[in-house]
């Protein structure tokens, strides 16, 4: 059984930390960024997963899903957070089938995909969701694998060691 280690990393507006799943303190709900025009270099450069993967189709624009896509830390897995106020939009169609498909395709090559739903990771694999709550960002996160298949996710707590 293989098994892989990875670790949380949440990046704030502004280099301050800030709880997964909680609003960015600049955003004006329904109406966008307070700050746009002055907004760090980490808002100006980044691009949701929508705007760069032409597998993802209009119905996935975040005002529309609800979600952003993020490339995981190691650039081998995607993560769909969902917006603070629609936590389950990813469970709605088209959205979960096609997690779902990704989630198949990530296992045969050593990726991942992870959903935020409010302040919870939720690891999503072909066969079944591994919710594993509120995480700290120093916490890491452990995937047991039987070939391709996903058997088991557990976290280290920051600060604790393996067993």
């Amino acid at each position: 059984m293989r098994r892989l280690h990875l670790m949380l990393q949440n990046h704030g507006c502004h280099g301050n930390r800030q709880p997964r799943g909680a609003w960015c303190p600049h955003c004006l709900r329904g109406k966008g960024c307070g700050i746009y025009a002055g907004r760090p270099d980490g808002c100006r450069t980044f691009l949701c997963g929508w705007l760069v993967n032409p597998r993802f189709g209009p119905e996935w624009k975040p005002d529309r899903s609800k979600i952003v896509i993020t490339i995981d830390r190691d650039g081998n897995g995607l993560t769909f957070q969902c917006d603070p106020g629609f936590p389950e939009a990813w469970r709605k169609e088209p959205y979960y089938g096609q997690i779902k498909n990704l989630a198949a395709i990530a296992a045969r090559h050593d990726g991942s995909i992870s959903v935020n739903s409010g302040r919870n990771l939720i690891i999503i694999s072909a066969e079944r969701e591994f919710a594993l709550g509120e995480l700290g960002e120093q916490d890491e996160i452990v995937r047991e694998y039987s070939g391709d298949r996903l058997t088991g996710v557990s976290v280290i707590k920051a600060g604790k060691t393996r067993r």
